[in-house]
């Protein structure tokens, strides 16, 4: 599983992993937003993401941006939602005692398979 934007660590877990789909040099933004919704920030990357038998990750650079476990809690607070056919839709608050959040637009031709597969956790 070659892919810059993955450490060692983490390519070495997700080849003992069931991957059920992913794409490599996927383009991605990172929204801040207050708790009134507003924009506080956005930056574009490119990226990985994967779905496996146990996790979803998106990493840029060697940065995981969401390594979320199905096992994890934060799993059932995400929403993931299907705007359009070439983006998912990533919600999530950013810390537990603010109503600050992040959200994630996955732009790919995959979005079918990732929710099925994300779904299916």
């Amino acid at each position: 599983m070659a892919s810059k934007h993955l450490t060692e660590k983490l390519k070495s877990k997700l080849e003992k992993e069931d991957i059920k789909v992913k794409e490599n040099n996927v383009r991605f933004t990172v929204t801040h937003l207050n708790h009134k919704g507003k924009v506080l920030g956005r930056e574009w990357y490119k990226g990985f993401i994967a779905v496996s038998n146990k996790r979803l990750i998106l990493a840029s650079e060697g940065v995981k941006f969401l390594n979320i476990k199905k096992s994890d809690e934060r799993f059932t607070a995400v929403r993931f939602e299907e705007g359009n056919v070439a983006c998912l839709e990533a919600r999530l608050a950013k810390e537990p005692e603010t109503e600050r959040s992040l959200v994630f637009h996955i732009y790919t031709s995959k979005v079918d398979k990732l929710l099925k597969n994300i779904e299916a956790l």
